[in-house]
Formats: structure tokens, sequence, C-alpha cells
């Protein structure tokens, strides 16, 4: 077996590792252009392909933070991000083009995209797949992009996207209502009268405009009647019957009010589904 002298032994252990060194930093990516990285992202898009465009956007800002694509490729990096399903990357993209851009000409969209990422993020697997109902969910989510879209409203009530997110809001804001009165209805089943009368009270100022409104008032005429606050009831009374004539438990709430009723707020509020059919 042959012997090597430790000089040799030292020289070959140094040309491995600088053989090593070689082969790994032909491996590094190449650096591309400003433009390359641009046109790139674009032909990803284009193509359907959100991950890659996304790499070469945020390549694009890496290797050059202050560009004539820089400041396109921020924004463009939200659309990529969204279209992935990515709505967290997508929401911080946002934020983060808001932050540097707040007079950019184009700043609505981030604002609209923001919003748009938390309205999706809601209906992701557990909501898209799986039969859970709005008020049995945590609608967190939807709050922020109420929020959001508010914001959007109040800063570029003439935006392109005012009209989508206005609508977005309103639909919003029925989910929330529901889940508000989903709650209400569990407490009045379980004659938690003031607890049913806060979450009903809390439609009704929050959520202005709701079809729930009028169950949230005639739930609360009923908790005051129970509550023995009578004024007050009848004030709420009054008020289902000016604005919501045809309601169709309003005689029946009456009738309760005055003594004479015959089934629980829960039994005509339902139609007979949930509560007893007497006091």
């Amino acid at each position: 077996m042959p012997r090597f002298s430790p000089v040799l032994s030292r020289a070959l252990i140094f040309s491995f590792l600088a053989i090593l060194l070689g082969a790994c930093a032909s491996k590094q990516p190449k650096v591309l252009s400003e433009k390359e990285y641009y046109e790139t992202a674009q032909k990803s898009m284009r193509s359907g392909n959100f991950t890659k465009a996304s790499d070469n956007l945020e390549s694009l800002e890496s290797h050059y933070p202050v560009g004539v694509y820089t400041d396109q490729a921020q924004l463009e990096l939200i659309y990529a991000k969204f279209r992935h399903a990515d709505h967290a990357g997508a929401a911080a993209a946002a934020d983060r083009f808001i932050r540097l851009h707040p007079n950019h000409p184009q700043v609505d969209y981030a604002y609209y995209i923001r919003g748009l990422a938390d309205y999706e993020a809601d209906r992701d697997f557990l909501a898209r797949y799986l039969p859970v109902k709005a008020p049995a969910r945590d609608l967190a989510n939807l709050r922020d992009a109420f929020g959001n879209f508010r914001e959007l409203l109040t800063r570029f009530p003439d935006s392109a996207y005012a009209p989508d997110a206005r609508a977005r809001m309103i639909y919003i804001r029925n989910q929330l209502a529901e889940s508000e009165m989903h709650v209400a209805r569990f407490y009045a089943k379980k004659k938690a009268y003031l607890s049913a009368l806060n979450r009903a009270r809390a439609v009704v100022e929050n959520f202005p405009g709701a079809p729930q409104t009028p169950e949230a008032i005639a739930l609360q005429v009923w908790a005051y009647g129970k509550l023995g606050m009578k004024d007050l009831a009848e004030g709420q009374l009054a008020l289902l019957k000016t604005n919501y004539p045809s309601y169709a438990g309003l005689e029946a709430l009456a009738r309760e009010l005055g003594g004479s009723g015959k089934r629980s707020w829960v039994n005509v509020a339902t139609f007979g589904l949930f509560g007893d059919s007497g006091r």
C-alpha cells in the first residue's frame, strides 16, 4: 500500500476542498437583470405558475431594491400571492406596499386585495369543504375584511374597486349579524334574558340594515318584558310596528306583552321550531 507524505496529503485535501467549493459555487442561481426578472415573472403569471412568479418578483426586489420595475413588482407580488391562495402572504405584501407607497396612484388596489385576502381566507378549506355554518365558526377573518374594505371606501370612495368592496361588506355584515343572533337565540332558549337582550341590541346598533334587524328588535321586546321593563319593551314594540309592520311575530309579541300571549318569543320568532308553546 503506497504511503503519502504529510505535505502531499495536505495538498490533496486542499485540492478536494477547492473542487467541492467550486462545485457549490457553480450551483448558485444566476443573478438576472431587473428586466429579465420582471419578464420571467410576467411569463409565469400568464401560464398560471404564480409560485414561480412570486419567486422572481421577490428576487427582483432583493437584487434591485430601487429600480425601474421595483414598485410595479411589489404591486404584482400582491396579486401573485393572492392567486396562489397565499392569503396571509398577499395581505402582508399589501400592508408593506401601503406602508412604503401611501400616495401611489394604485395604492387603492393594495387596500382592496388586503380586504379580499381576509375575505377569502375565511372561505378556505373548512368553510369550502365542510358543512360549517357561519354562526358556528370563528369570523375573525371576516371582521378584518370588513375593516379593510371600510378603510378602502373611506380613503378612496371613487375607486374602481369600491362597488365590489361595498357589496362584500353587505354580505359580511349579514354574516356577522347572523352570528350575533345565533348567540342571542341560544341565550333566549336558556332564559338568560339580559344576555339575549345585549346580543340583540348589538345587532341593531352594529349592523344597521341587516336582515336580522326586525328579529333583533322583537327579541328586545320579549327580553325587556321578561325583565319587567315594560316601558322599554313597549318602546321597542312601537319601533318594530313602525319600521317592520309586516313582521310575522308582531301580533303575538303585542299579545304576550299585554299578558295574553300563549307562545314564547322563541317559539313565535322561529315559527314553532324552538321554544315551548306556552309562556
